[in-house]
């Protein structure tokens, strides 16, 4: 299956991606040096690049081909040995029998994905990993310019995307999601930066 926006490749690689670095660097705090870490919905690979500093192996996983394209050509072009890309989901490294990683991470992946396949999708990542770090909006939403600014944001990433957004508010957001995938919450950071929530759960 290939997912496609329209500014996936290198329109999400030089305007979107580089605006999410302080969100990836409370992440790379929440992991343990050395460690496996999946990266699910990895765009064009720049947490993956950051992990691998610290990581033994990372291994990035995206439905767009032209985002997994635009990752592997900057792997060659940085040089990095310990990061892998693939055009794929979760459910193919099930098939394939992965071996389990210390970390999975997701990162402004969830509020996209259909309500009724966000449960399911928590689930199978939780079969490859023992803790799972997720990422994405704060809710309930700041209020001011913020607010109206990750609307209109949203708003311009199609009309899916954006009614999956606003479902994503409307349920409550991460914490909604942890508790009905029955898991424990181990680390959160709220508001850093102000639109921003970050919960590592098992």
């Amino acid at each position: 299956m290939n997912k496609s926006h329209w500014y996936d490749g290198w329109i999400y690689d030089k305007y979107v991606a580089p605006h999410q670095d302080i969100l990836f660097r409370l992440i790379k705090d929440f992991v343990k040096p050395g460690g496996r870490v999946l990266d699910v919905g990895c765009g064009t690979g720049r947490l993956p690049f950051q992990l691998a500093q610290i990581c033994s192996e990372v291994v990035g996983v995206d439905l767009s081909r032209r985002n997994i394209d635009v990752a592997n050509k900057n792997k060659a072009k940085f040089g990095v040995k310990n990061v892998t890309f693939l055009h794929a989901g979760v459910e193919k490294l099930l098939e394939q029998g992965s071996k389990r990683f210390d970390y999975a991470v997701m990162t402004y992946v969830i509020h996209e994905v259909p309500p009724e396949e966000r449960i399911p999708l928590i689930q199978n990542i939780m079969k490859l990993t023992d803790v799972i770090i997720i990422g994405d909006y704060l809710v309930p939403r700041p209020k001011g310019f913020i607010n109206y600014l990750t609307e209109f944001v949203e708003f311009i990433a199609g009309k899916r995307h954006y009614a999956g957004f606003k479902d994503f508010v409307a349920k409550g957001g991460i914490n909604y999601l942890i508790e009905k995938a029955n898991l424990t919450k181990i680390k959160e950071i709220k508001g850093k930066p102000e639109s921003a929530h970050l919960v590592a759960a098992k």
